[in-house]
C-alpha cells in the first residue's frame, strides 16, 4: 500500500493521479448534490463537412469516434484517467525521469492505450445517455390531440395535446373541412414556416 501511494505521488504517475483525484472529487460532489451530473456535458452533433472541410471538422470526427460527447464527459474522463493511472503505476513506477523528454514517450504510450481502452469500454453505451427533450417536433408527430377551435382549415386551427404536465396548445391545419371542435385528430406533419401541425381526423366510430 505504501509503495502504491509512493508511486502515485511521484513522477511519472503524478499527472495521472491528479486527474483521477479530480474525477473522484467530481463524483463525490455529484453524490452529495453539490454538482449536476451533466454540468460538463456537451453535444458533438455538428454539421461536419461543407465544400471545404477544415481541420476542425476532422477534429470533431475524431472526438466522436472516441465516443467523447456520446457518453457523459466525466464518465469518459474517469475511465480514461483510471486507465492512464493503472498503466503508469504498473509499468512506469520504477522508471527514473530525469527530464520532461524522458516522460514524453511514456505519456504517449499510455495515452494511445488508454484511448483504445476508453473507446472499447464506452462503445456499448454510445448514445444511451443522449437526452431527447419531451416536446421536440419529432416526438409529437403521430400523437393524437383534441381540437379546441370551432373548426380547422388550411389557414387556421387549434388543438390541445395532453401531456404529463400542462396540455400543449398547438396550431393545426387540415384540408379536411369536416373537422370540428372536440374532434380527435392525429399530428402527421409540421410546417416550419407557419409553425403549425398538419392533422387528419381519427375515426371514433365503434
Amino acid at each position: 500500500m505504501i509503495e502504491l501511494l509512493h508511486a502515485s505521488l511521484n513522477w511519472p504517475t503524478l499527472p495521472s493521479t491528479v486527474l483521477v483525484a479530480i474525477c473522484v472529487l467530481y463524483w463525490l460532489c455529484v453524490m452529495v448534490g453539490a454538482l449536476d451530473i451533466d454540468i460538463l456535458d456537451f453535444d458533438l452533433d455538428l454539421e461536419v463537412g461543407g465544400d471545404k472541410p477544415s481541420v476542425l471538422d476532422f477534429g470533431f470526427i475524431g472526438l466522436r469516434f472516441l465516443n467523447l460527447g456520446e457518453v457523459p464527459v466525466m464518465l469518459w474522463l474517469s475511465i480514461f484517467s483510471l486507465s492512464m493511472w493503472a498503466l503508469s503505476v504498473n509499468f512506469d513506477a520504477k522508471v527514473e525521469i530525469q527530464s520532461f523528454v524522458d516522460y514524453v514517450p511514456l505519456f504517449l504510450r499510455n495515452l494511445g492505450i488508454s484511448l483504445v481502452v476508453v473507446k472499447l469500454i464506452t462503445q456499448p453505451f454510445r448514445g444511451a445517455f443522449r437526452y431527447t427533450p419531451p416536446n421536440e417536433i419529432e416526438t409529437l408527430l403521430g400523437k393524437s390531440c383534441h381540437v379546441t377551435s370551432s373548426s380547422v382549415t388550411e389557414k387556421y386551427g387549434q388543438a390541445e395535446l395532453e401531456t404529463e404536465g400542462a396540455p400543449l396548445k398547438l396550431h393545426i391545419r387540415s384540408e379536411d373541412e369536416t373537422i370540428q371542435k372536440g374532434d380527435l385528430v392525429r399530428l402527421t406533419d409540421y410546417n416550419q414556416e407557419t409553425q403549425a401541425f398538419y392533422v387528419v381526423k381519427i375515426n371514433q366510430e365503434s
